[in-house]
């Protein structure tokens, strides 16, 4: 009798056992771990990889940071190349604002155009997404971008949309006594100002070339090297006056939301206004920077199409219409959106029940009073719409090689070398250093 009574107990606990442990491992062998990398912390990527883990059971994200500065970028890039040569490294990448497109040489991730859908071109800005392609395809993706570019008075700079750089210094020569290029201009500024926005122009990274011996290159180390070693400020210094009373030939227009298009305008005080970008030999000057998150899946990852699915998030209508910041939108839809909402009257009540217009944007100026912006106009719009759909040139740079560019540059500002020592210098450590990077 003790021995029947203790077999149901028997049968009991190997059951129990049984409908646990199985279980326990199952769910631990159905977990997959990817690891992305990413260069630089970022709150908006944390709170994506949360999302994920949290609706994508069975799969999990670990971030692993890559702290660096411009200084050391390039040696840990090699080292992530190099892991995913040999078949290792993540599933994942967040370049942030560390992104070059010769990064994307060697094709150590993915191309991105064969997950996008095939009406890709109708649902984001086609030309954004090309301008990021390398060798025809896309190996790395930015959530958003924004917009660099010059614009100014049409009475000073004329009906154009664009300008090269001898344009540029004719425009300039010509300018009336008193008229500055821009608030801040120096001999350095000037060349960081055009070679950070249109540096691309002279690398061709898929052939490992580049031309910082031509015509044009040196026409900007000419042009640069016409303005101040250092800015001279007096007590009653205001770019903001001196924008409004048409004292500067350019108005340096930064635009990472879509506010920012009323800058112009505003400040200048003037409706004859025109964008005519940073000198180009062809095409637009208005440049495309990426934002601080531009996202590649590794070549070698086992879990690629989970890997999209994470990107995705960023793509989706969702995250662009209510969670991207900093930055201009890649659908069109968002855009529609965005500009419809801008060009109402908001309004808020104060302590007496009286409505007050919102301000949704402020143009700022240090020690100054700000120009508020309550409404966009549709000329605004109009012309926002215009530099997006004819922007082309990415302005993400490989900074080592800027960095080589303007060391070079100084000994010319200097006057301890002559321009052709310094260009045959530029060429020469510049050619080494993209060959190597092919």
């Amino acid at each position: 009798m003790r021995k029947l009574r203790k077999l149901p107990l028997l049968w009991g606990l190997i059951l129990l056992l049984c409908s646990c442990s199985p279980g326990e491992e199952s769910t631990s062998r159905k977990t997959v771990s990817l690891t992305l990398v990413s260069f630089g912390r970022s709150r908006e990527l944390t709170e994506q990889v949360n999302l994920f883990n949290e609706t994508h059971e069975g799969y999990r994200i670990d971030i692993e940071i890559y702290e660096l500065d411009d200084v050391d970028k390039d040696d840990r890039i090699e080292r992530l190349q190099r892991e995913i040569a040999a078949g290792r490294g993540p599933d994942l990448i967040n370049y942030g604002s560390h992104y070059a497109s010769n990064y994307c040489l060697g094709y150590y991730t993915e191309n991105l155009l064969n997950y996008l859908p095939e009406d890709w071109q109708s649902i984001y800005y086609s030309n954004i997404l090309e301008s990021f392609f390398v060798n025809g395809g896309l190996y790395a993706i930015p959530v958003g971008f924004s917009l660099s570019t010059f614009a100014g008075r049409k009475d000073m700079l004329g009906n154009r949309q664009s300008w090269s750089i001898q344009e540029m210094m004719r425009i300039y020569m010509e300018r009336e006594e008193g008229v500055i290029l821009y608030p801040g201009e120096t001999k350095v500024d000037v060349l960081g100002q055009i070679l950070s926005n249109n540096m691309e122009s002279f690398i061709e990274w898929e052939e490992g070339e580049c031309s910082f011996d031509s015509e044009e290159f040196r026409d900007i180390l000419v042009f640069s090297n016409t303005f101040p070693d250092m800015l001279r400020i007096t007590e009653d210094y205001s770019p903001k006056t001196l924008f409004a009373e048409g004292k500067t030939l350019l108005y340096p227009n930064s635009i990472s939301d879509i506010y920012d298009i009323c800058g112009a305008g505003r400040v200048l005080t003037t409706d004859g206004v025109v964008y005519v970008g940073f000198p180009v030999s062809e095409g637009y000057g208005t440049v495309i920077q990426p934002s601080s998150l531009v996202l590649a899946i590794s070549a070698n990852s086992r879990h690629k199409d989970i890997s999209w699915e994470f990107i995705a998030q960023f793509l989706a209508s969702g995250y662009q219409d209510e969670k991207l910041s900093r930055c201009l939108p890649l659908r069109r839809d968002t855009m529609e959106h965005l500009l419809e909402e801008a060009g109402n009257m908001d309004y808020t009540v104060d302590a007496d029940g009286k409505e007050i217009p919102l301000v949704k944007s402020e143009i700022g100026f240090e020690g100054e009073e700000s120009i508020k912006i309550y409404r966009m106009e549709e000329e605004e719009k109009e012309q926002l719409l215009r530099l997006i759909d004819t922007a082309g040139l990415n302005g993400a740079i490989d900074y080592t090689l800027y960095y080589i560019v303007l060391e070079e540059a100084k000994s010319y500002f200097a006057g301890d070398k002559s321009l052709e020592e310094v260009v045959d210098m530029i060429q020469r450590r510049a050619s080494l250093y993209v060959a190597e990077r092919q």
